[in-house]
């Protein structure tokens, strides 16, 4: 058995795609703050999520096994904690997480871009460790994928995502609802949740994760606490049910409560859809504190957005403060598949329909209260 060296700690370098889903042919290169912005339909989710499936894919497995027939990559036997990744073993778990995270019908080859013909993906993620890439690839008519290239080691920071919707409130029995029955809830929902109830940390990392939390439970105005079944915020006049506490701080929440169970604590990736969703401009500020203060720490964070005033906010934190390296990607529907655009300077995005359709609407309502 080819046992493996201790796993590693890993952020993405870059990501390189053809044909997934809207997207032709594209490399992204990729730093410690990534803001990808983009009109409906584009694929900004869908680049976040593959993202998370390969990260996921290679997360150092939970267990493990002295069973040899797991080298072989049957898909009953992943908890092989202490044997290195094999390409048998990756194609295994990058196609149940594809599966799992996209829900395409009947196989993974529907996530091929669509078009007349066959054709075949192509999907390749450098991390920023030294380690060989994970390089995959699928046709439209396979239920399966092809790993090409892989690490030698497991990484051993699980990924994080967070859907548009806080995930503190639906907790209760979501878990074993998602286990025991068909929903259409894709995985991240589940995976985060199981992360957001993991064990409290102990000694020299709950010192740690308590000192990097207490901004955001400044922010929040009370602690995050979690008594086996339920979410409530502490504060000095009591304990409060999670479903009354704001939206808004309820995904601040989340991160706080990330922290102090050390999913989010001194490395790892964030990935999170559209931060803004239901907020006020208010509360969306508090959001942007919060990502800002998160990729400060040393996390990895991908923010994926339609919002001007959460991208302006991140602009002016990135100005007045201790700047994390940040990198923007707009995306443009071209004539062969999507485009992606990268810059590391808000002025340079191109195109910013976002911002055009913001200066237009400013002269529509300039000229309907002028009559």
């Amino acid at each position: 058995m080819d046992l493996e060296p201790e796993p590693k700690n890993s952020t993405i370098r870059s990501l390189t795609m053809q044909n997934f889903t809207t997207f032709a042919d594209t490399t992204l290169n990729f730093k410690n703050l990534n803001i990808v912005i983009g009109e409906n339909g584009l694929g900004k989710t869908h680049l976040l999520k593959l993202l998370y499936v390969a990260m996921a894919a290679n997360q150092r497995p939970y267990g493990k096994s002295t069973d040899k027939s797991a080298e072989h990559g049957r898909p009953d036997k992943l908890a092989i904690g202490n044997v290195r990744p094999t390409k048998n073993i990756l194609a295994e778990r990058l196609t149940a997480k594809l599966t799992k995270v996209f829900r395409p019908e009947k196989r993974v080859g529907r996530l091929v871009r669509r078009k007349q013909g066959q054709d075949r993906c192509r999907v390749g993620v450098e991390m920023g460790n030294g380690e060989a890439p994970i390089r995959f690839d699928f046709s439209t008519s396979s239920s399966k994928v092809f790993v090409t290239d892989h690490p030698s080691v497991w990484y051993d920071d699980a990924p994080v995502f967070l859907p548009t919707h806080e995930l503190l409130t639906v907790y209760p029995g979501f878990s074993w609802i998602y286990e025991n029955y068909a929903t259409q809830f894709d995985e991240t929902w589940y995976d985060t949740t199981k992360l957001l109830a993991a064990p409290p940390l102990r000694g020299r990392r709950k010192t740690d994760a308590a000192e990097l939390s207490r901004p955001l439970e400044s922010m929040l105005g009370g602690t995050v606490v979690f008594d086996g079944s339920k979410f409530y915020l502490r504060h000095q006049d009591g304990k409060m049910e999670m479903s009354l506490v704001a939206e808004g701080f309820r995904k601040i929440g989340m991160l706080a409560q990330l922290i102090n169970t050390g999913q989010l604590l001194d490395t790892g990736c964030l990935f999170w859809d559209e931060p803004e969703s239901n907020l006020n401009p208010k509360i969306i500020r508090k959001v942007a504190e919060a990502v800002f203060y998160i990729a400060r720490s040393g996390i990895q964070v991908f923010i994926a957005t339609h919002s001007v005033f959460l991208l302006k906010e991140l602009a002016i934190l990135g100005r007045n403060h201790e700047v994390p390296q940040q990198r923007y990607f707009a995306l443009e529907k071209g004539e062969d598949g999507v485009v992606v655009h990268q810059t590391d300077d808000i002025y340079g995005i191109s195109p910013f329909t976002m911002l055009d359709e913001e200066g237009e609407q400013s002269y529509r309502f300039i000229e309907a209260f002028q009559k």
